[in-house]
């Protein structure tokens, strides 16, 4: 592995031309001075003058020599500039102050780069003002060779597919002061291809200029191309392989600059692995051609395990030439200690993690509310410092640098943590998060802006009706608005106030909803005197309270920032014009602000069942049910897998911290359910493409699943646990005479087939698929079972992605006697 163990961390190294500066620099008449032949010196010494101008109005001049009398900024090479040491690593550099000189020295151009760059974060700048401290040189090496992050101009992304290349480039920057060296593009076969309503040039188009862009900054560019991703395409025959390598050429010829081609074995792609890799080899062979010194890289993510199986096989026995790496990116079938294992030492292993969405994906957020699950939804704004950190430091010696998976700039402070840790493992993250508020905000906001990006991943910890970080944190990002310069410029300043809002609306309308399904409960409950019909009329009226904000401020100011940030960044916060995201899902939070957070419309939907129900006996008997669902009896106990405080029966194998991609323990899953009365009145209930990542699954639940059936708040929840990890159940201090009952809903997106046993002897049923419509299933617990007083529940996978459960009772119905 790369990896160095004085990587990243900064230390002194003092020479007789270097001198520790105590005192503070002037540079604001200071004159930028490189002679380096590098095309990437020039540019970072163009980046160094433009980006030290926005912020602080100020325009150095740029020259090849020194004046004769003031300060200079010496920017170059080892190579340029020998006054200064430099570790013998590259794009290390050290930043250092000679006299009235400020030294940017890079081991080589990538290196004087990130000099360029570090100096941006270490200066003070204000409206002509532009000063810089600097008690003792930084000298610095980067830990991974590899830092990276996609930025695909499809039509999947929640900002790209609007951006401009100027926008492009500006990001590029962005990313570059924290030290990235590699983006990754999504390429598209066709050349002519345009998959987006708001996209103003074909995706071919943008790639290639992206391409020239990113070469020009002298960072890597890294190509996403799956095979077998578009209608028609089969390398499995010799003359499919063929036409597709024909295709390919095509694109490779388009491109001027290309450094790594990652072709992922799934999600998106279908190709069998005992195809996909002798395709590669073909494929290697026209890659050397067009662009001799670009590298294959391949991920193994959602292969079966027979593929698993002849993948790491064929690694072993072929030990292929052509192959750079492997990449471990989502839904790969394995953990990372597995995958690091199976892998030949000569491979290093580069990391694709999502950081940029919170559900239904690698990382889902721990110890999540529902009700934010349902609203805020899979890619939200979400600053994340404390917990992308983890999942950084928690594989790090098992991988050999990142490229981010990411689909809009919603993930930005994500892939600037990644990035410091990509340069230190061990950074100081306050530092970092003040450093991120001064370089975007200004150094007046430096440490509010660090505060305020705490307290967003704050508001996600916990049930959401008892948080109190929600009310402080919107208080800071309002005041720090009212301060930000040009605000309606700046889309960092409102997207992080627009979660902050968002955050509280969803708190606001999850107390309020809870109050108005009481009212409707307690209605229900008085059927028998009021009849049913009026208690219907009444919980219904109880229940559409909700059709009014519950705070009306909050949402009309989310509304309001909906157009700055459309306007100052392409932010496409709904499908509706003048936005026009892909789906609900990519980003368009303005989309669930009607979510329901109650039970509404389940209870709406068995309201309708009920009443035509043919006597008043039956009815009483349903809305018995609805009362008390989840009330297990006397000696019962309820679970409610999936919400925060209701499932303390349920077995983790490991913690968060231990496993934070589940890959080996029991998680918490949501589906993508969509309930406002909008979508239900025009919802087909066609399972959508997006859930079934897998081959198995298509082939098995293809067509299954018409008509539409809204779900309880219970059944928006599960427990899962993937790839053949059981889901583990343990209950103690049961009554050794009684008998039991077992209820269970099957419920969510991996409509798994399962075994259920109990105390690993006892086989309640064989594989059992998802019911359609869902609705809880009870079995009878043999008295055995619990006669020791204690009851281990488990189910095993039988057929699908994962176990998944959404209810569990255990219901004590009488005494079995002695």
């Amino acid at each position: 592995m790369y990896r160095s163990l004085l990587g990243g961390f900064l230390f002194i190294v003092l020479s007789p031309a270097v001198a520790i500066a105590a005192s503070t620099i002037d540079l604001s008449t200071a004159t930028i001075v490189t002679d380096s032949p590098s095309p990437v010196v020039a540019k970072a010494a163009v980046m160094l003058q433009e980006e030290l101008a926005e912020r602080s109005g100020i325009t150095l001049p740029i020259a090849k020599s020194a004046p004769a009398d003031g300060v200079v900024i010496r920017l170059g090479t080892s190579a340029d500039v020998s006054i200064v040491e430099v570790p013998q690593k590259p794009e290390s550099y050290t930043v250092a102050v000679r006299e009235k000189e400020v030294c940017l020295v890079g081991h080589d151009a990538r290196g004087a780069l990130y000099a360029a760059g570090r100096l941006i974060r270490l200066a003070t700048y204000r409206p002509g003002i532009l000063t810089l401290k600097l008690d003792q040189p930084i000298i610095s090496s980067p830990d991974v060779p590899i830092r990276a992050h996609q930025l695909a101009y499809r039509n999947t992304a929640n900002t790209y597919d609007a951006w401009t290349v100027d926008m492009y480039e500006q990001y590029i920057r962005d990313l570059i002061l924290f030290g990235c060296n590699g983006v990754e593009l999504i390429s598209n076969l066709d050349a002519n291809a345009k998959d987006g309503p708001v996209m103003t040039e074909t995706m071919r188009s943008m790639n290639v200029a992206l391409s020239e862009l990113i070469r020009s900054y002298g960072i890597d560019v890294w190509i996403w191309s799956p095979v077998m991703a578009i209608e028609g395409e089969d390398v499995t025959t010799p003359e499919g392989a063929a036409r597709a390598i024909a295709l390919r050429r095509k694109f490779l010829e388009d491109y001027s600059a290309i450094d790594h081609l990652f072709i992922p074995g799934g999600d998106d792609g279908d190709t069998p692995a005992e195809h996909l890799m002798p395709f590669l080899e073909k494929l290697s062979v026209v890659l050397k051609e067009i662009h001799p010194n670009a590298k294959i890289w391949v991920s193994n993510q959602t292969f079966t395990l027979e593929e698993n199986d002849y993948f790491f096989d064929y690694l072993t026995s072929n030990s292929p030439d052509w192959l750079a790496g492997l990449i471990y990116g989502p839904w790969i079938k394995m953990g990372w200690e597995e995958m690091r294992e199976r892998t030949p030492t000569r491979y290093p292993i580069r990391r694709y993690p999502d950081i940029n969405h919170t559900v239904r994906c690698q990382y889902p957020i721990p110890n999540w509310d529902p009700a934010f699950a349902h609203t805020i939804g899979r890619e939200p704004v979400m600053p994340m410092p404390q917990k992308q950190s983890h999942i950084y430091r928690r594989y790090l010696n098992l991988s050999d640098g990142f490229g981010t998976y990411s689909d809009g700039i919603h993930d930005d402070l994500n892939k600037q943590v990644w990035n410091v840790l990509g340069w230190d493992p061990q950074a100081d993250m306050d530092i970092a998060l003040e450093e991120y508020g001064k370089v975007w905000f200004g150094v007046d906001l430096a440490k509010d802006v660090a505060e305020g990006l705490r307290g967003l991943e704050a508001n996600w910890s916990g049930p959401i009706a008892e948080n109190t970080a929600i009310p402080r944190t919107l208080a800071l990002w309002e005041k720090i608005a009212k301060r930000v310069p040009d605000f309606d410029k700046n889309w960092r300043a409102q997207m992080y106030l627009f979660r902050a809002r968002f955050d509280a609306n969803v708190q606001a309308e999850a107390r309020a909803q809870k109050g108005y399904e009481a009212q409707a409960l307690a209605a229900l409950a008085d059927a028998s005197q009021t009849g049913v019909s009026q208690a219907i009329e009444s919980a219904r009226a109880a229940l559409a309270q909700a059709d009014r904000p519950a705070a009306p401020a909050l949402r009309s100011g989310l509304e309001e920032l909906g157009p700055l940030m459309l306007e100052s960044i392409g932010y496409q916060l709904s499908v509706e014009p003048p936005y026009l995201a892909r789906n609900s899902e990519r980003g368009a939070m303005l989309d669930w602000l009607d979510q329901p957070l109650n039970n509404r419309p389940w209870l709406e939907q068995r309201f309708e069942a009920i009443l035509a129900l043919p006597n008043q006996a039956e009815q009483l008997a349903q809305i018995k049910t609805i009362l008390n669902w989840e009330d297990p009896g006397p000696g019962g106990f309820y679970d409610d897998l999936g919400t925060i405080g209701k499932y303390s029966h349920v077995i983790s194998q490991h913690s968060w911290e231990e496993d934070p991609s589940g890959n080996h323990t029991s998680r918490v899953a949501f589906p993508n359910y969509k309930a406002d009365a909008k979508t239900i009145a025009k919802q087909t209930g066609q399972t959508e493409k997006d859930d079934l990542a897998f081959k198995e699954e298509v082939a098995r639940v293809a067509g299954a699943h018409t008509g539409r059936q809204e779900l309880r708040g219970s059944w928006q929840t599960q427990i899962t646990t993937l790839y053949g990890t059981p889901l583990k159940m343990r209950y103690e201090g049961l009554d050794p005479k009684a008998q039991y009952r077992l209820k269970v809903t099957y419920a969510g997106r991996f409509r798994p087939s399962m075994t259920l046993t109990l105390n690993d002897e006892f086989g309640i049923h064989g594989p059992v698929a998802q019911p359609s419509p869902i609705w809880p299933v009870s079995y009878h617990v043999p008295q055995a079972a619990t006669r020791g007083g204690t009851l281990d529940v488990e189910w095993n996978l039988v057929d699908g992605r994962g176990c998944m459960v959404s209810e569990v009772w255990l219901i004590k119905s009488n005494d079995a006697g002695p």
